[in-house]
């Protein structure tokens, strides 16, 4: 791998066990709305992908017209019934060190599909809120992984924050989706990515396949 000048985290899956909550919810939205995911789709099948895209790939493979009156109802729904459970939601084994250990001056945040409010409720229980002053999420982009673009307006964000040299070359992507290392790719970033949700086959084409984040060092 190149020299690394900066590094972008992604959120539900990676820094938080998020994922089972989300797809709880998700569904649970979904059947509110009368609209049944086919027998055996597992929570795999939208990881990596934001709610917007989720809703409108349900609604259409059901067979469901969805316009943007009910996409926004269903979203607040969903949104509704996660934070009743967000209580709940930990943390990954080897976050903390990570995040704890990060060399002086590397600039990082998060560029995440995920919601902001969401994310911001899961970093302030933890503690890591101040870490993360300013993020990507779902309300700064409009198309989800495997689109780069959450990944380049992460950069972006970090250029205009008193870095306006980095380069896509020399930001490394922390990912736990294959969706997400395709994003990486496509945005020209180096990826590291997690197996907290897919195999390591699943996620070959990142630079390096981590079972967590202890494995990681930043020497």
């Amino acid at each position: 791998m190149q020299e690394v000048r900066s590094v972008l985290f992604d959120f539900d899956g990676l820094l938080a066990d998020t994922e089972p909550l989300h797809f709880a919810t998700f569904r649970q939205a979904l059947l509110d709305y009368d609209v049944e995911l086919p027998p055996g789709t597992g929570r795999a099948r939208f990881m990596g992908i934001h709610d917007r895209a989720s809703f409108a790939i349900a609604f259409e493979e059901a067979g469901k017209p969805l316009d943007q009156e009910t996409l926004a109802e269903v979203l607040l729904r969903k949104a509704q019934l996660y934070q009743e459970g967000i209580a709940g939601i930990e943390i990954f084994d080897g976050v903390a060190e990570t995040l704890d250990s990060i060399p002086p001056g590397l600039p990082f945040t998060i560029a995440s599909g995920g919601r902001r409010k969401e994310i911001s409720t899961v970093l302030e229980k933890h503690g890591l809120a101040e870490l993360f002053p300013a993020f990507i999420s779902s309300d700064d982009i409009e198309k989800s992984k495997p689109d780069p673009e959450c990944f380049l307006k992460g950069l972006e964000l970090l250029q205009q924050s008193g870095h306006p040299d980095l380069t896509a070359a020399n930001c490394l992507t922390f990912e736990d989706s294959f969706r997400g290392v395709e994003a990486a790719r496509k945005a020209g970033m180096m990826c590291i990515a997690v197996t907290n949700s897919y195999g390591a086959g699943e996620l070959h084409e990142a630079d390096r396949v981590l079972s967590s984040l202890r494995e990681w060092s930043w020497a």
